[in-house]
């Protein structure tokens, strides 16, 4: 399950970039009322942003309308486009002495459903505040971000100060579900509103942290492929015989990319795990299978195609009791995940099981590192941080669109 909670502290400092705070500060914080923390404004429009259920569909129009205010009260100019009805991306750009070198800000404006979930803490839309954090969906994934990144460029903008390069914000749709009408059609139908950009930031990267320690800072420079399937059947033997099938994939051990080797290495020193010793020996764990088949698929999808299934379940329709499942196919970069999905929804289609819905982001890349861009956002984490561990840190088992724009 997506997280969904974020310390109201960590939304503070990404809006304002201010210093940690000393630990003590940690303790005052979980005791501050609601109605003290909602005087802040970075809180009180993330509470607001949460309460709009922007699952797809309806939802991203009124998410777009709400972000825009943001800008066009400060008189940055905005666009929302809408590539089927409610289906809504919001642009805006603040103008800069170029539009080469451009900077995008990206977040989805979409979350994940909330059907079939149970919530403990607080109901998914109401954006409660508990003991110092914000409870809802999207909380963490990802409006808390996309808030930071509004409010920034608006303070840009509020202090007249011209960046050398626009700043070009992207809220997307469709981001968790089905990647249609977001970025990537945004890419295929609208490239003129991406002119310029050289450089991405987008959610996705590591930070480790280990008792309020950060001791770990990684920008994501590469992600394992990906494909997604969502299937149902009206009586649960198919679907069980298809997750059993499909449990495992067969595929060729390959050479890890060099940004995950330093990745794995860097996440190994600050590791206290048996973890430890496989991330820094890729070449031993590749040879042994008995080492790779325990490795996590967070680190395992890096060498070998990997799948991970939800469910089956049986669950109740209009129509009747179905039974559903859930699948990702994570596979190492340059492998095509087309190459797993296709098969498994042939065998769907044979069993009579019906697909629900099932995409692929392609065979995935890996943007250059370091760059100045990269050596940019280090120095700035040093004086935060000094003497972090800094470095690119690769994302399996989960997906964002990022591995589009590097295509």
């Amino acid at each position: 399950m997506k997280k969904s909670r974020i310390p109201i502290v960590l939304l503070l400092v990404l809006a304002s970039a201010c210093r940690k705070k000393p630990p003590e500060q940690f303790e005052a914080d979980a005791t501050r009322r609601p109605e003290k923390w909602l005087a802040m404004e970075p809180v009180r429009l993330l509470r607001d942003y949460v309460r709009i259920d922007t699952t797809e569909g309806p939802g991203e129009e009124r998410g777009a309308k709400f972000l825009q205010p943001i800008f066009e009260c400060a008189g940055i100019p905005t666009e929302i486009v809408c590539p089927r009805p409610r289906r809504c991306n919001l642009i805006a750009r603040l103008a800069g002495r170029s539009r080469r070198g451009a900077l995008l800000l990206l977040n989805h404006i979409d979350v994940a459903p909330v059907a079939g979930q149970t919530w403990q803490e607080a109901p998914p839309f109401e954006g409660r505040i508990l003991r110092g954090y914000l409870y809802g969906r999207g909380a963490y994934d990802m409006k808390s971000l996309a808030l930071a990144q509004a409010l920034a460029m608006r303070d840009l903008k509020s202090h007249g100060i011209v960046p050398a390069s626009d700043i070009v914000f992207i809220g997307e749709a469709d981001e968790e579900i089905g990647q249609e009408w977001g970025i990537r059609w945004i890419l295929d139908h609208r490239p003129d509103l991406l002119a310029g950009v050289e450089n991405v930031l987008n959610e996705g990267g590591t930070v480790e942290v280990i008792l309020r320690d950060v001791r770990f800072f990684g920008i994501e420079t590469v992600q394992a492929g990906y494909a997604i399937g969502e299937f149902e059947s009206t009586a649960p033997a198919p679907l069980q015989e298809l997750v059993r099938k499909w449990s495992k994939l067969h595929s060729p051990v390959v050479e890890p990319h060099p940004q995950v080797r330093i990745a794995f290495d860097m996440m190994a020193n600050q590791l206290v795990s048996p973890l430890t010793d496989p991330l820094r020996h890729l070449d031993r764990v590749r040879r042994n299978p008995a080492e790779l088949a325990v490795l996590p698929d967070r680190y395992g999808s890096f060498l070998e195609a990997r799948i991970f299934w939800e469910g089956p379940r049986p669950y109740e329709t209009a129509a009747g009791k179905r039974t559903g499942a859930f699948t990702v196919i994570s596979v190492p970069p340059g492998v095509d995940p087309e190459d797993f999905l296709r098969p498994l929804l042939r065998d769907a289609a044979a069993a009579g099981i019906r697909v629900v819905r099932a995409f692929t982001g392609g065979p995935t890349v890996a943007s250059p590192y370091p760059t100045p861009f990269t050596e940019l956002i280090r120095r700035v984490t040093e004086v935060h941080f000094p003497g972090i561990l800094f470095g690119p840190a690769p994302t399996a088992g989960g997906y964002t669109t990022s591995a589009l724009l590097r295509q």
